[in-house]
């Protein structure tokens, strides 16, 4: 997490430079000490786990020490234009970073866009988020497409979960003022994922709801094969297990399949 807004003039990110005292070289000590401490372990294991754990430690070194990371993060090099479109808030910006870390060779990034939880007052909930999401995700999409990176970069946006097809009338949970400003609740059976990118090819609509948006009628997807498609498109293989503590595969997906009407 960035743990910061980068929006803000001030925006930083922590972890990515030595703090204050610390040297590279006494950063080398460490590491050079640290790795003797490990060498007993190294000379019994034979899994190669250690050898995976010597290349995040190396990343993890480069990371700090490295003027790449920062470069990454430093969204006050880009065009003010191209901030404008995209917003000059948290989430536009946040959107905006998402595309420089792509950029600069990160694999997977997540920006979170909160606040959806509107039990009242959907109105002026959805009147304000909703521009500043559009905004954000169509300069993200354009931004992409202009810089070459459109068909490697698979953009989805989703929730964990949807709202209720009926209004309430407002106060689930919310103060006395609150009656009376019709809002949603949680609704799990039926909801939507916007994918872009990748090799994906849009203005497609897989799937569809009955008539009131309550539940999947026609060609029901379900949440495992958005990650099944996720991980045709990262080149993972869906089926890989991962062994736990005490051995034991675990799958790394539930059953599913990628969605093949999207590409």
């Amino acid at each position: 997490e960035t743990d910061g807004d980068p929006n803000a003039a001030n925006f930083n990110v922590q972890n990515i430079q030595m703090p204050g005292g610390m040297t590279v070289n006494r950063l080398d000590d460490r590491a050079a000490l640290a790795k003797g401490f490990d060498k007993l372990r190294r000379d019994v294991d034979a899994s190669g786990v250690l050898d995976s754990m010597d290349r995040f430690d190396r990343q993890a070194m480069n990371l700090v020490t490295g003027p790449a990371a920062r470069r990454a993060f430093d969204i006050g090099l880009e065009d003010p234009r191209l901030r404008d479109r995209y917003g000059r808030h948290n989430w536009g910006q946040s959107t905006l970073l998402a595309r420089r870390l792509v950029e600069a060779g990160s694999t997977f990034v997540t920006v979170h866009f909160g606040g959806w939880d509107h039990h009242w007052d959907l109105k002026a909930g959805m009147e304000r988020y909703l521009p500043i999401v559009d905004a954000a995700v169509s300069s993200l999409l354009e931004d992409l497409t202009q810089r070459g990176l459109y068909d490697d970069v698979l953009v989805m946006l989703c929730g964990e979960f949807s709202r209720t097809p009926r209004m309430n009338n407002g106060g689930n949970g919310g103060p006395p003022l609150s009656m009376g400003t019709p809002g949603r609740d949680h609704w799990g059976n039926a909801m939507f994922c916007l994918l872009g990118g990748g090799g994906v090819k849009g203005g497609r609509i897989v799937g569809s709801t009955n008539r009131l948006g309550e539940v999947p009628q026609d060609r029901p997807i379900t949440p495992a094969d958005i990650h099944h498609t996720m991980f045709q498109v990262l080149g993972v293989d869906p089926h890989v297990n991962f062994l736990n503590h005490s051995g034991r595969p675990i799958p790394a997906l539930e059953p599913g399949a990628v969605i093949q009407e999207l590409f």
